[in-house]
């Protein structure tokens, strides 16, 4: 098989595996359902090991899902091009007419995705069966295979062989090129054409220290002024932050929805909507959400006011049985996370169906979600469906994030950050937030000179319990100049935030938040 006649091959696998994609997000558009793209794209991150993907999360951040989804793509297509090889290759030897070829092609690629691919990517062989399931594969399958197939037969072709007119000779036997073989690199090239976006993590600029701790002259601010530039103390929805494992994320059928309590119970529960909001009475409060992916000093954070109720009165409802020891949140995106029975009876564990006033959003988990206190936002699932009541350790299970090597605990650790640092005159105005959890937080301090001496600054009470808290600082320079502010705060129990800088996997990030403020 020649060099042209292959690279012909793969240029039309890959136009018409683009043109098949293309078909299985349109479908996905049209029903919801997970495409394979997805599915591949959820275990090859399954399958990288825990300092890789650890590095990835660390170096990428929120270019890393993005990146890993595009190269799913990429190796789809690559696989769609070596199948236009072969149907190359298979087509110098046969004279099948091209409908019937694009049939065979299409068949083929079908039965090899529907029933040998995505079985083994998603099932076990391969690790722990995937979250993403495409449920019913077959109808959008035979579709991208047909639109494969006919695009393979149109662009690749039986090479090299052309009909002769009756009683006359072909273009090969009058020593012409027939016109398939005339295509060139640049025709190939012409035809199927891909290109792969990157973007790269910044770098950040490192200092000396300038100054020494006997010109600090400052003074913290005698009582809480919330400084200008400063975020809202109680995040709208628009701007509260959305992390969750999916590519694209579900959308829950609100009026179908059926919130289920099952496993050792004595009285299994199916809830509509109506049910679940009439079963027992409901509790506001105020609470914060930290991703345990949240940088040092990152926006991974906000506060809102969540309407609910209380975990413990769906439970009492559907009696959990003696043994009973762990339960399992399940969600409509294939998402599970564990906690102890005795947290989800906590009074203060909460199944929220209202945000700021209103029902919660589908990007935050409509129309339940779960609310604990003191946990990153991993143990607090979005799109809740299921309760499992379970006998099992806790240790012993497992949810998604778990499996990607985070805590299994993710306790909220304490952290501060600067959200503002402006020039008042002579002084410079500071201002941030710090959060402990349901711990609160006692005081923050602010170092103007990289940490050899620190500083008290005001702090604003929290709305409520496991809600961060606004802080504020009035400091006078000792004059012009580029200086190492950093800041740092103690939680209500009196313990200081961690100093040793960590990467947020797998318990989440610490050290303290760093910024350089030039002065003059």
């Amino acid at each position: 098989m020649r060099r042209g006649e292959a690279l012909r091959g793969f240029g039309a696998g890959a136009a018409g595996g683009l043109a098949a994609i293309l078909v299985l997000f349109a479908y996905r558009y049209a029903t919801g359902m997970p495409t394979l793209p997805e599915a591949l794209a959820e275990r090859m991150i399954r399958l990288l090991p825990y300092q890789v993907f650890a590095l990835f999360l660390e170096k990428l951040q929120h270019l890393a899902k993005p990146l890993g989804f595009v190269m799913a793509i990429v190796t789809s297509v690559i696989g769609f091009g070596l199948g236009g090889v072969l149907f190359a290759r298979i087509g110098r030897t046969t004279r099948r007419p091209r409908p019937l070829q694009a049939l065979i092609a299409a068949a083929v690629t079908w039965g090899f995705l529907t029933f040998v691919f995505l079985p083994f990517i998603q099932g076990g062989l391969l690790g722990i069966p995937l979250t993403t399931v495409v449920t019913s594969p077959a109808l959008p399958m035979a579709l991208a295979a047909a639109v494969y197939g006919g695009l393979l037969a149109l662009l690749a072709g039986p090479p090299g062989r052309t009909t002769a007119l009756p009683g006359g000779p072909s273009a090969r036997d009058r020593g012409q090129p027939a016109a398939r073989d005339a295509m060139t690199r640049r025709d190939v090239l012409r035809r199927s054409a891909l290109a792969l976006v990157t973007a790269a993590a910044g770098t950040r600029l490192a200092g000396s220290i300038r100054h020494a701790a006997s010109r600090v002259a400052a003074a913290a601010a005698q009582a809480f002024s919330l400084i200008k530039g400063m975020p809202p103390e109680v995040t709208p929805n628009g701007q509260f932050y959305q992390v969750s494992k999916n590519f694209f994320d579900p959308t829950v059928n609100v009026a179908k929805w059926t919130l289920e309590v099952t496993g050792l119970v004595e009285k299994p529960l199916k809830l509509t909507l109506d049910e679940f909001r009439k079963a027992a009475p409901p509790v506001e409060r105020y609470q914060t959400f930290e991703c345990i992916s949240n940088e040092v000093g990152g926006d991974l954070i906000g506060n809102a006011m969540w309407k609910g109720m209380r975990a413990r009165d769906i439970l009492a409802l559907a009696q959990p049985k003696p043994g009973a020891k762990t339960v399992i949140w399940q969600a409509a995106d294939g998402f599970t996370e564990t906690i102890p029975l005795a947290i989800a009876m906590d009074p203060v564990t909460l199944l929220a169906y209202e945000m700021n006033g209103g029902p919660i959003p589908q990007k935050h988990g409509a129309p339940v979600r779960v609310l604990l206190q003191n946990r990153y936002g991993m143990k607090q699932p979005k799109w809740l469906t299921a309760i499992q009541v379970s006998d099992r350790e806790y240790k012993s299970t497992s949810g998604y994030w778990e499996q990607q090597g985070w805590d299994h605990e993710a306790i909220v650790k304490t952290n501060s950050a600067f959200r503002v640092e402006a020039k008042e005159g002579a002084a410079l105005a500071l201002g941030g937030w710090a959060f402990a959890g349901n711990r609160g937080i006692s005081s923050v301090e602010f170092s103007p000179d990289g940490g050899k001496t620190w500083l008290p600054a005001a702090v604003k009470d929290p709305l409520g319990e496991n809600c961060w808290q606004f802080w504020s600082a009035i400091w006078t320079p000792p004059g012009p100049g580029e200086y190492t502010i950093k800041v740092r705060a103690t939680d209500g129990k009196g313990t200081l935030q961690p100093q040793e800088p960590k990467p947020t996997l797998p318990d989440g990030g610490q050290g303290y938040h760093t910024v350089k403020v030039h002065f003059g």
